[in-house]
């Protein structure tokens, strides 16, 4: 079994009103949490998703980047799709965000070890929410991905109802889910 492992940094960041995957915390750019979880697992290859005007900023030399050339941010769908299409050579794609600044190894690790083939994604799931920027998404995904955005559907959801989708529960305090979406989503004790 082969496995890329991704880390979405490409978003335009309104609500923050910064590149927020660049924010420190610990001494580390929030991207690099993700990153580092991954890396733990000699995944390849390491994959940044971003686009032009971000590239500059990342200093990592040891990961791969995909460059999404389209002027306006088409989503997470898009870049899986886009990730996909230049990575022919992995089975599976490990998806992170790049504003989970609690992102661990363990986690990693214990996704990694739900993989069966017969799914097309192992999705995990807190408090009945699905969290499609955590997940593992097999290369069967890419062409129902296509169909999707030929048809205009840029949701994560869409491409899941269209999968077969093992989701997995975890736990309500489980803090890895913890996305950095505005100023006011750092938790109080680390504001």
């Amino acid at each position: 079994m082969t496995m890329a492992g991704v880390v979405l940094a490409g978003g335009k960041s309104s609500r923050y009103g910064k590149p927020k995957m660049f924010e420190l915390y610990e001494g580390k750019c929030l991207y690099e949490y993700s990153l580092d979880a991954l890396r733990e697992h000699s995944l390849h290859p390491l994959i940044i998703s971003t686009n032009p005007d971000l590239l500059p900023k990342f200093k990592q030399v040891d990961v791969r980047f995909v460059i999404e050339e389209e002027q306006n941010y088409q989503g997470p769908l898009f870049a899986l799709h886009h990730i996909m299409s230049s990575v022919p050579d992995s089975e599976w794609f490990f998806v992170l965000a790049s504003d989970l600044p609690f992102m661990t190894s363990a986690f990693v690790e214990t996704m990694i070890s739900l993989t069966e083939d017969q799914y097309d994604a192992i999705v995990p799931t807190q408090s009945n929410r699905i969290q499609p920027l955590t997940a593992l998404y097999h290369r069967r995904s890419l062409d129902k991905a296509q169909l999707l955005l030929q048809n205009n559907k840029k949701s994560m959801r869409a491409l899941l109802d269209q999968l077969t989708v093992r989701y997995v529960p975890f736990a309500n305090d489980q803090q890895e889910f913890i996305n950095i979406n505005s100023k006011e989503d750092w938790p109080k004790e680390i504001k």
